[in-house]
């Protein structure tokens, strides 16, 4: 089965991650961001006028959101590529970047799952009041201790470890033992070493200009 999925033509597998994205990415504007909501975060900030213009505006910007989804996918898996391929060049194993970008991108189902699993979770259960309510992954360390509970630079650290971000690093590790024939615990230490620290590096970096921005 491992070696089906690594086997999908990468092509296919990006458009249909895309579609993926953007169909859920719809729904959430479409059923869970209403004008309502909007209203009820914004009120105590803005007049109804105020609000009104926002809308428009998010409501002219849409379609831009829904351009950037392919960039931002590619972006993303070319990052995680990337510090597979610094690890496999200190250690000399030479199993090259275009196998660790089929490993990346095969894997990057895992955060299609997450923002399948959240709409649903915010859809059914309509546990949230405010927009920014829906930026908190449900199955995130965030959502347990709460916002409130932690200062400002570990909201992002702490919504970034979920089980979405777990079952990628999973994956990874599956793929990786599965093709280069080596222990879990190697697989493990390697993607840990590597995509562990870059997405460290990465936390750190959306942190300072969360905090600065």
């Amino acid at each position: 089965m491992i070696d089906r999925l690594l086997k999908i033509n990468n092509w296919y597998y990006y458009f249909i991650l895309c579609g993926v994205y953007a169909l859920f990415t719809l729904a959430t504007n479409h059923f869970l961001l209403t004008d309502s909501l909007y209203y009820a975060s914004l009120s105590e900030q803005y007049t109804s006028d105020q609000i009104r213009k926002i809308l428009d505006i998010r409501e002219s910007w849409k379609y831009v959101g829904y351009a950037i989804i392919p960039i931002i996918i590619i972006i993303r898996v070319l990052y995680s590529s990337f510090c597979l391929f610094i690890g496999d060049l200190f250690q000399e194993t030479h199993w090259g970047f275009k196998r660790l970008f089929n490993f990346s991108l095969k894997a990057d189902v895992a955060f299609c799952f997450s923002i399948i699993a959240n709409f649903y979770y915010y859809a059914f259960s309509e546990n949230y009041q405010k927009v920014e309510d829906l930026s908190v992954n449900y199955f995130s360390l965030l959502r347990t201790t709460g916002k409130e509970n932690i200062p400002t630079w570990l909201v992002f650290a702490f919504n970034s470890l979920n089980l979405f971000e777990i079952l990628y690093i999973f994956l990874l590790v599956l793929f990786i033992n599965s093709r280069f024939k080596i222990s879990y615990l190697k697989s493990s230490v390697f993607v840990l070493l590597t995509y562990g620290i870059g997405n460290y590096l990465y936390i750190v970096a959306i942190t300072f200009f969360y905090i600065n921005l």
